[in-house]
């Protein structure tokens, strides 16, 4: 019998994305799956009765106090029964076969920890994510994988979970770095089996420069021992990238380039 794969979505104020989110793990065509929504505390009245009023197949429904994404996340695992663990926010999506093909990298490949996939995003904005290749050194610059990634449960019993004091945001990238750790191999499936929402207001998109610094803070406190034994490389940093893709860099970029062209002629 193929093992159970436990998708797990905690849910706050995502009402109106749920069933949707919901609707894709439910037409993977792998079958073998359970749903566990951790509805976090929910203020919105359409989402709590929606959660109230819903009978999806394969799915259970917890309720507990607003507690964060971290204790959400690990309040799912803990009731969940599968041998692979799948997380998904309450508003993205997952391809048919995402599970499937990510099941059969695990049950072949006993050094593999993790399966993740290409991404593409949508909502506001349509497109792809060009996400670097994994590496441990990458990773502690730029958090490199989506936290809709496969991985076994008796891994992570062996972590302390989605850490409670990333409560901010960021708590993915610390999570990898703790599951991984130095030695985690990742595997990544060459196909957009996963689909990022992109509102108008997303939790990540709004932290600002104080509370980045913070986080990266807390992420490098989280994890002392893996930063002093490698060398990190500054433009591999998501801060370097933050200013590399911003508005105001690309624009003194182009101010700056008739002067440029006109000293190479000079030159």
């Amino acid at each position: 019998m193929l093992p159970v794969v436990s998708v797990i979505i905690p849910c706050y104020n995502q009402g109106k994305f749920l069933a949707q989110t919901i609707e894709s793990v439910l037409a993977q065509t792998y079958e073998n799956i359970e749903v566990i929504v951790v509805n976090d505390g929910s203020t919105d009245s359409a989402t709590n009765y929606l959660l109230e009023k819903s009978e999806w197949a394969k799915t259970q429904i917890f309720t507990i106090k607003n507690s964060g994404v971290s204790a959400a996340r690990n309040f799912a695992v803990r009731k969940s029964s599968g041998k692979y663990i799948l997380p998904l926010d309450g508003d993205d999506l997952i391809a048919p076969t995402y599970i499937e093909k990510a099941v059969a990298v695990l049950e072949n490949q006993s050094d593999i920890k993790v399966v993740t996939c290409q991404v593409g995003y949508f909502g506001v904005k349509k497109g792809r994510f060009n996400l670097p290749d994994y590496s441990l050194e990458k990773l502690m610059g730029q958090n490199l994988l989506v936290v809709t990634s496969l991985f076994r449960k008796k891994d992570f019993d062996l972590t302390i979970g989605f850490n409670d004091n990333m409560k901010e945001g960021f708590e993915d990238w610390d999570f990898w770095l703790t599951f991984l750790g130095k030695n985690g191999k990742v595997y990544r499936l060459e196909e957009e089996l996963f689909f990022y929402r992109i509102a108008r207001s997303s939790r990540n998109s709004t932290i600002n420069l104080k509370k980045q610094e913070r986080l990266r803070r807390q992420i490098y406190d989280n994890h002392r021992e893996i930063y002093s034994s490698h060398f990190l490389n500054p433009q591999e940093c998501f801060e370097y990238l933050n200013i590399l893709n911003s508005k105001e860099y690309r624009l003194g970029k182009l101010l700056l380039k008739p002067i440029r062209m006109i000293i190479s002629l000079l030159n």
